[in-house]
C-alpha cells in the first residue's frame, strides 16, 4: 500500500496544509522542506500528479457535499453559501453522497470530474472515511459545517452550540423550572454533545440535580423524536420543561401534545433550537434559539475562500458563529 499523505503527517508531526504547500511549490520553513523531503524519502511518498493536473486548471467551481437534500438545516444554509461564492464570481454545486460510505473514491473521482476548487462538507461521519484524504493529497481546500471532527485536521465553521444552551436553560431555570427534559441527536454527535454540556454546566451552577436533568439522545429523524417525547412524556414524574436540540424534535413534541392533553406552557413549556415560520405562527409561539444560518453560511464561504487563495496561515481554524435567543411565549413562570 502506498505511503499518503497522512503517514507524512504521522511521520513529521507537522500539519497537513504544510505538506500540501511544499508539494504544490509553495514556499514553506527550511526546516519543515528538509523533514518533509526525508519523510517523503523513507516513505516512498508519490504525489497524486493526475489530480494535480486537473487542479491546476480553474473551474471557479465549489461543491457543497450533504448526506441529504431534504436535510431542514443543510437545505436552508445552502443557499447563503450560493449568495456568498456568487459575489465572488464562483459557481457552486451542490451533489448528495453517502457520508457512511469508508470508501469514497467515487465522490472524490466525482469531485475530479467537475474540477472543484473547494468543498464544503457535513456530516460528521465522513472521517471515518478517506474522503478528506483523498481531499487533502490533492491540494483540494475544505471546510466542515456544524461538527468539529475528532480525528481529522480540517476547518470547521458552527454555531456556538455551547453558550446558546446554557443560555437557554438558564431562561428554563429563572423562570422556576426545576425538572428539566433535553431530547438531542446522538450521544458522539459534536453538535449534541456541546448542547448537551451547555445545559448540564448551568444546571449544575443552579444546583438542579442529576435526577432532574432527563436527557435522552437519538436520531436525527422525526421519528426518534416521537419515541423520545413519548418515553419523556411517560415518566411517573414529568419535567415541567422540554428543551428540543433541534427542529427534528420540537415537531415531534407539537405533533404528540394532544395525545398527552397537554397544553403549552401552562401543562408543559417547551422550547428549541432551530425556528420556522410555524413556530412564531402556532398558538402559543414558540421560544427558540435561533441559528444564524446567513452568517454561518457567510463565513464558511468566506474561510474556503481564503485557503483557496493560498492562504493558510491560521490553520486549522475553527469559527463559531453566536445563535440568536428569541423569546416567545411557550414557558410558563413557575418560580
Amino acid at each position: 500500500m502506498s505511503a499518503t499523505i497522512k503517514d507524512i503527517v504521522k511521520d513529521t508531526g507537522l500539519s497537513p496544509a504544510t505538506i500540501s504547500k511544499y508539494l504544490n511549490g509553495k514556499k514553506i520553513a527550511p526546516e519543515n522542506k528538509m523533514a518533509i523531503e526525508a519523510s517523503i524519502k523513507k516513505l516512498g511518498y508519490i504525489p497524486n500528479r493526475s489530480a494535480q493536473r486537473l487542479r491546476s486548471k480553474k473551474s471557479n467551481t465549489i461543491t457543497i457535499l450533504l448526506p441529504s437534500f431534504s436535510d431542514y438545516f443543510w437545505g436552508s444554509i445552502t443557499t447563503y453559501i450560493e449568495e456568498y461564492m456568487q459575489k465572488h464570481n464562483y459557481s457552486t454545486i451542490v451533489m448528495a453522497y453517502n457520508p457512511s460510505k469508508t470508501d469514497q473514491s467515487e465522490t472524490y473521482q466525482q469531485l475530479l470530474s467537475i474540477q472543484t476548487e473547494g468543498c464544503i462538507m457535513v456530516d460528521e461521519n465522513i472521517e471515518k472515511s478517506n474522503l478528506i484524504q483523498l481531499m487533502q493529497e490533492a491540494n483540494i481546500p475544505c471546510i466542515f459545517l456544524d461538527q468539529i471532527l475528532k480525528t481529522c485536521t480540517l476547518d470547521s465553521v458552527t454555531s456556538n452550540n455551547y453558550e446558546s444552551a446554557y443560555e437557554m436553560t438558564l431562561y428554563l431555570i429563572q423562570h422556576g423550572h426545576k425538572r428539566i427534559g433535553v431530547i438531542g441527536g446522538p450521544a458522539d454527535s459534536y453538535t449534541a454533545m456541546e448542547r448537551i454540556r451547555g445545559f448540564r454546566q448551568a444546571c449544575l451552577e443552579h444546583g438542579i440535580s442529576e435526577d432532574d436533568q432527563i436527557v435522552y439522545n437519538g436520531t436525527y429523524n422525526a421519528q426518534s423524536g416521537l419515541q423520545l417525547f413519548q418515553k419523556m412524556m411517560e415518566l411517573p414524574e414529568r419535567p415541567t420543561a422540554v428543551f428540543s436540540l433541534n427542529y427534528y424534535y420540537i415537531m415531534a413534541c407539537i405533533q404528540l401534545l394532544h395525545k398527552y392533553d397537554l397544553r403549552i406552557p401552562d401543562d408543559l413549556s417547551l422550547v428549541t433550537f432551530d425556528d420556522d415560520e410555524i413556530f412564531s405562527a402556532i398558538h402559543p409561539p414558540i421560544t427558540v434559539m435561533l441559528q444564524d444560518f446567513p452568517a454561518l453560511g457567510k463565513e464558511a464561504g468566506r474561510l474556503l475562500l481564503k485557503r483557496m487563495r493560498g492562504d493558510w496561515e491560521d490553520f486549522p481554524q475553527v469559527s463559531y458563529v453566536k445563535a440568536q435567543f428569541i423569546e416567545r411565549d411557550s414557558v410558563k413562570d413557575i418560580s
